[in-house]
């Protein structure tokens, strides 16, 4: 089982904003006549949220569901219950929105899940400890991190999303965690986090490695601060940033040249991070009495701006494709949180309580019309309660 580092540092690993695919969408709608002229309103496609569950207190890394949340409607929207492995650790959509990869920690699996039928298909087998996940932008290829427990895992998983089949690892640091891939598809950037995890006996990681995607072959590692967990890139894809969690900083590390810059110093242990516009946006837990915020950073400045204040254990972030609303997964709290970008104030009246302990999100579009679909129940079959809305996986 996975649980929390006897070092205090809490494993909050990102559903990854480079890797989190927000697909576009046709909407349907209804014609109204006038004397004059027929005019077609588009019925404005729902924004989903999946978010995986690990279980809570004596339970924590037995969960092994995903719970697919209607962001639009908010608490009292419809949403669907999906039995995926054990620990589900991370989550990423591909880039044309069809399909849902969940990583399972303790089941070394990856479940893809159909997004318009909500029906989950056969288990991927990968290494060990899989936690992050990012799609290459072309959609041909997922990349899995293995952290592994005991031994601690060091290597990257690709899988051919077409045959569904893992190929060959490829060699990084210790423990990686979070993962993300350059907008051109050329570069992924592995987070090395090291031994934050009880079981894997080994020191604190202070690396990235970056793997070209063209050869397989890992680069040089960057040096970072402690127990590096989530990673994001700007849409620009000139700079990487990574949380360091146990140092309560976040470093910009140049794509250009592979050069770490200053670290950004946040108020607590930095978990996840989601960048928009011209800011990165950075989820950080309770490490010191100030945490749990979601703290502005200017990409263009490199500086810390205001911080709204968070339920309990911040462990994912991502953001709507408008650019207008962050969701906060909080774990500690049971809730995934929206925050007002422009205001920069929490939605009290959208925010969702999600039972089960809610770690990582990822977010689709999916079309008014496919809605009610994607996220109906299924049929139980005879002889079964039906209390579950299991996927039937």
């Amino acid at each position: 089982m996975r649980s929390l580092s006897s070092r205090g540092i809490r494993l909050k690993t990102l559903a990854l904003l480079g890797a989190v695919a927000l697909a576009a969408s046709a909407c349907g709608g209804t014609g109204h006549a006038t004397s004059a002229t027929t005019t077609t309103l588009a019925v404005p496609p729902s924004l989903v949220g999946y978010v995986t569950l690990i279980g809570t207190g004596s339970a924590l890394g037995t969960g092994n569901g995903v719970r697919a949340l209607d962001l639009s409607e908010g608490p009292g929207g419809p949403q669907r219950a999906f039995s995926v492995g054990n620990f589900p650790d991370a989550a990423a959509v591909s880039p044309d929105g069809k399909t849902l990869y969940v990583t399972n920690y303790s089941s070394n699996s990856v479940t893809p899940i159909d997004v318009a039928t909500g029906r989950a298909g056969k288990d991927i087998s990968v290494g060990s400890g899989p936690a992050g996940i990012a799609i290459a932008p072309d959609g041909k290829t997922a990349y899995v991190t293995n952290a592994g427990t005991s031994p601690i895992g060091t290597t990257v998983t690709p899988i051919n999303l077409k045959t569904k089949k893992a190929l060959p690892p490829i060699a990084v640091g210790a423990g990686p965690q979070g993962i993300a891939i350059t907008p051109d598809g050329k570069t992924a950037y592995v987070a090395d986090a090291g031994g934050i995890v009880t079981g894997q006996n080994a020191p604190l990681g202070h690396t990235v490695t970056p793997i070209d995607l063209s050869t397989g072959a890992p680069g040089a590692a960057i040096q970072v601060g402690n127990a590096p967990l989530g990673i994001a890139i700007s849409p620009d894809g000139s700079t990487v940033y990574v949380a360091n969690s146990g140092s309560g900083s976040v470093t910009p590390i140049s794509v250009a040249g592979n050069a770490a810059g200053v670290p950004i110093s946040v108020n607590g242990s930095p978990q996840a991070l989601a960048a928009t516009g011209s800011t990165l946006y950075v989820a950080d837990d309770a490490s010191t009495p100030a945490g749990n915020n979601l703290t502005a950073i200017s990409i263009s400045t490199g500086t810390a701006g205001k911080s709204v204040t968070l339920g309990a254990g911040p462990s994912s972030v991502a953001i709507s494709p408008d650019g207008s609303t962050a969701y906060v997964v909080c774990n500690g709290a049971g809730q995934v949180v929206p925050v007002d970008l422009a205001s920069g104030t929490v939605m009290k009246s959208s925010t969702i309580t999600v039972g089960g302990g809610p770690y990582a999100l990822a977010l689709v579009t999916v079309p008014a019309s496919k809605v009610a679909r994607a996220l109906a129940v299924p049929a139980s079959p005879k002889g079964t309660s039906g209390a579950s809305g299991a996927s039937g996986k």
